[in-house]
């Protein structure tokens, strides 16, 4: 994925909706939109789960699927906002190392509990992996679908199988992360169960999004008194959570006496 220039009017420019954990910036005529270098915490409790799909088959993930999984991460984050704006080479290389560094137990010790999805016809499909880090709950590495494949139930049954594994062990939570400009990811995680565990800086993002769609829907002047309504609670909502993260900030770190 290349992020490209748009041609538009400074006027215009100020009533385009905002992407949420994209920037926003113009100049010479010109809106530039890229994808923040941002990931969201999120965590779900360990439970039954009984998201169950006929025409795909799930396995446990075995040392000899790395070169598929290779292939998996490249055809699933080539043309992602996760790596916009990077040369193919850059993405293969990411793709190696994540693999590698997964085998290796470089960020953590592989979880027997991860998997890959195939199909009737034995073709890799899917995968989600898991490490396990000593005093830490379980973390999804990563959990990738092959595009032809995706919106059809894949990812859900993958962790489905991943927490009904872990209702037989002692943890408690599976936790993952979202890339904030993944509106697909962001949706299914919050759609499976996952709750974001906000900091001040995420939390500023959401804030300045519902600000101004507020903002822009009150020039625009097409929506409801009831709609409006809506969008002030949102941003309320948001601005009670800044407040709440900075106060927790700044009792975390606080500053020094000068």
């Amino acid at each position: 994925m290349k992020s490209e220039p748009i041609v538009m009017s400074w006027e215009e420019y100020e009533l385009m909706p905002w992407r949420l954990g994209w920037k926003h910036e113009y100049f010479n005529g010109m809106a530039y939109l890229t994808p923040r270098q941002q990931s969201v915490l999120t965590v779900i409790e360990v439970a039954p789960r009984n998201d169950t799909l006929q025409s795909i088959k799930i396995r446990p993930v075995v040392p000899t699927d790395a070169t598929e999984l290779k292939h998996l991460f490249f055809e699933v984050f080539h043309d992602s906002v996760e790596y916009c704006n990077y040369e193919e080479q850059n993405i293969q290389e990411s793709a190696q190392s994540c693999i590698d560094n997964y085998f290796g137990a470089v960020k953590g010790e592989p979880s027997k509990v991860s998997c890959v999805a195939t199909s009737t016809e034995g073709e890799l499909i899917g995968t989600a992996l898991v490490i396990e880090q000593p005093e830490r709950h379980p973390y999804l590495r990563l959990l990738g679908i092959s595009p032809s494949w995706q919106r059809r139930g894949v990812a859900t049954n993958l962790m489905a199988t991943i927490l009904n594994q872990l209702v037989n062990t002692s943890f408690t939570q599976l936790e993952s992360r979202y890339f904030l400009a993944n509106e697909a990811s962001r949706n299914w995680h919050h759609q499976f169960g996952f709750q974001d565990q906000l900091d001040l800086f995420v939390a500023r993002l959401f804030y300045r999004h519902a600000q101004h769609e507020l903002w822009r829907q009150e020039k625009l002047g097409q929506l409801s008194k009831i709609d409006l309504a809506r969008l002030a609670s949102e941003v309320e909502y948001w601005q009670a959570e800044v407040d709440r993260q900075e106060v927790a900030f700044e009792s975390t770190y606080p500053r020094e006496l000068s």
